[in-house]
C-alpha cells in the first residue's frame, strides 16, 4: 500500500475489518477486506469513486466506500458514516 490506509472495524455478533488505501499520487483505491483483496482500481476522474459490497453471514451489512479526487475517505455501514479504527 502506498496511500494512507485506514482500518474500519463493525458488526456486533460478526465482527469485520476493512481496510481503505487510497493514493492520492498514483489515483489508486484500494479495498480489503479481513486482509484479502477485494478491489483495486486507479481513478482519473477529480470527483470522487464509490464502490459498494456486502459483507456478514450472520449479521448483514452493506458497506459504500467514497474515495479519491480531493474528497476524503469515508466508508458507510448501513446507511451510517463510520470512523476508522484506533
Amino acid at each position: 500500500m502506498n496511500g494512507v490506509a485506514k482500518r474500519y472495524e463493525f458488526g456486533e455478533k460478526e465482527r469485520h475489518s476493512l481496510t481503505v488505501d487510497w493514493s492520492l499520487i498514483s489515483k489508486r483505491l484500494r479495498v480489503e477486506l479481513y486482509g484479502a483483496l477485494v478491489s483495486e482500481e486507479w481513478h482519473l476522474s477529480p470527483r470522487a469513486s464509490r464502490f459498494e459490497l456486502d459483507v456478514g453471514s450472520s449479521e448483514h451489512h452493506h458497506v459504500e466506500v467514497l474515495a479519491g479526487g480531493f474528497h476524503p475517505t469515508e466508508v458507510i455501514v448501513d446507511g451510517k458514516k463510520i470512523p476508522p479504527a484506533a
